[in-house]
């Protein structure tokens, strides 16, 4: 795993200007705060760190992290806190917009997590990446504020406050409404395909079948059947329901295998000498369209990134690690909103590629030379490794945020994501296509209603099989809490890691 500058070639060389560019566009209005003189000289020292010592890029991101993180905490809050404790002096009204991410109820109050938000006060402005309200809880409102709601907040503030390296405003006379953001033609154009997808789907699809279609292919909610989103939350599956890195990369192998197999029935392109390239970048320029379809919620943007660094870097011929590709996605995301590593999704998913890429030498390889029946036991034996390495890496992380761990989700994962990449994303997909296409009109509506029956068949028989392993192995979840610190975290993955790393040495010398 080494990443030396002389190795990485124009891609790296080019992405920290590029990062040092977005950092004074991005921070510009708190920069100014900051002494140049501190700025230059971090900036030499790191370089020449980078040059005398062969720093890996890895480490070099991490160290950019750490001084956005500290610009944020040392800098934005403490210049936000004194401004706003100044309009509360004064009486005046504050207008918030943003992104609700969580929301926590108790007794008589309402907390929301707002992501990306912007703190108007007449022509001043300050922008902060996450902010925590709070405000007296009324019956009528909980329901209100649901998450991804874009939200704007306009009233008085009592009380101005630092909570959790938070921002943490209270507020007593307050008005919401939806925030209002403008939209051009594209986002028009792609809220109206969403809305006949949708429309289609609907027209086809029981309400139970409609619950786990639309999430799957369209990252929509439904709320026809709350029972079936409460079993995939009770068994620890509810992050099939998400599109993340496992439907990016299915969806991204599914669009691959048919670009190839569209590509040999013609000889001319089949001929050509970059014919493996041009479909990797065929199928990465669908991923990308089918991003933007979905709306680009956070998971599956992390997703796409990062195998679009691996394309990249296969195309190139340069230095394409999948380690370097979870570093530069994390990097790029934290960039963008340093708040974002408070985030449970962002922790786990991190957490879970890692322990998949750093145990990947320990799987097992398949060969074209073995046989249909060697290439199943290979696949299952990747499968339960897989699951391992997820299980080492997450399980600190669930049990010291939702109190619970399951023993169940162990065999569930295995079975479950066998079904969804083999039989129900293809078939979602498939239906997806077809409706896109607008072969429902004559004469093509029976193909419409076949393909449809068949993803309802195969959806429900997916979420009967749930169902079946649930109730026969609901034994195996227990409460868990886990009121560890930051040295316990730390000690922990420094164990497991560096065990991790001693048996792939130990593998590679053997092999």
């Amino acid at each position: 795993m080494q990443f030396k500058w002389h190795k990485t070639g124009l891609i790296e060389l080019a992405f920290l200007p590029a990062a040092l560019i977005w950092i004074f566009y991005r921070y510009s209005h708190t920069l100014n705060q900051l002494h140049p003189e501190w700025i230059l000289l971090g900036l030499g020292l790191g370089v020449l760190w980078c040059l005398r010592y062969n720093l890996y890029l890895p480490l070099s991101l991490l160290l950019l992290i750490a001084g956005i993180i500290l610009h944020q905490w040392l800098v934005i809050l403490p210049s936000s806190v004194n401004w706003l404790k100044q309009e509360i002096s004064a009486g005046s009204t504050i207008m918030l917009n943003g992104k609700i991410q969580e929301r926590f109820i108790n007794e008589d109050t309402i907390r929301l997590q707002l992501n990306s938000v912007d703190i108007i006060k007449g022509e001043k402005k300050q922008w902060l990446p996450e902010v925590m309200l709070s405000f007296p809880k009324k019956r009528r409102r909980i329901s209100s504020f649901y998450r991804g709601r874009q939200l704007q907040v306009i009233g008085r503030l009592n009380e101005v406050g630092v909570e959790n390296n938070r921002l943490h405003l209270a507020f007593t006379e307050f008005r919401y409404r939806n925030a209002i953001y403008p939209q051009n033609k594209l986002f028009r154009k792609r809220n109206s395909w969403v809305l006949r997808l949708t429309d289609r789907a609907q027209f086809h699809l029981s309400s139970q079948a409609l619950a786990l279609y639309l999430p799957l292919t369209l990252a929509r909610r439904s709320y026809g059947s709350r029972s079936t989103a409460k079993i995939f939350q009770e068994t620890g599956m509810a992050h099939l329901l998400a599109i993340s890195g496992l439907h990016i990369g299915l969806i991204y192998g599914i669009i691959l295998v048919l670009v190839r197999w569209l590509g040999r029935l013609s000889n001319r392109f089949l001929e050509h000498p970059r014919f493996y390239e041009i479909s990797q970048l065929i199928s990465l320029t669908g991923i990308w369209l089918y991003l933007l379809l979905i709306g680009m919620p956070t998971p599956a943007s992390r997703a796409v990134f990062m195998l679009s660094l691996l394309v990249a870097g296969r195309l190139l011929g340069q230095v394409h690690q999948p380690l370097y590709a979870l570093f530069a996605t994390a990097f790029f995301f934290i960039f963008l909103n340093p708040a974002v590593i408070y985030e449970v999704s962002f922790q786990l998913s991190f957490i879970a590629v890692l322990f998949i890429l750093w145990f990947l030498p320990l799987y097992p390889q398949a060969h074209e030379k073995d046989s249909i029946l060697k290439r199943l036991v290979k696949y299952g034996l990747i499968s339960i490794a897989i699951t391992t390495a997820v299980m080492l890496g997450t399980w600190p992380v669930v049990a010291s945020i939702f109190g619970r761990l399951s023993m169940e989700t162990f065999w569930l994962n295995l079975v479950m994501v066998l079904l969804l990449g083999l039989f129900v994303l293809p078939s979602c997909l498939l239906a997806l296509l077809v409706s896109a296409l607008s072969l429902g009109n004559p004469p093509f509506g029976f193909l419409e209603n076949s393909i449809f029956a068949l993803t309802e068949l195969v959806v429900q028989g997916w979420f009967s099989v749930l169902e079946f392993l649930h109730q026969w192995g609901n034994w195996a979840s227990f409460p868990l809490t886990l009121d560890w610190g930051p040295p316990q975290f730390i000690l922990y993955y420094t164990i497991i890691l560096g065990l991790g790393k001693m048996l792939t040495n130990r593998f590679r010398k053997t092999d």
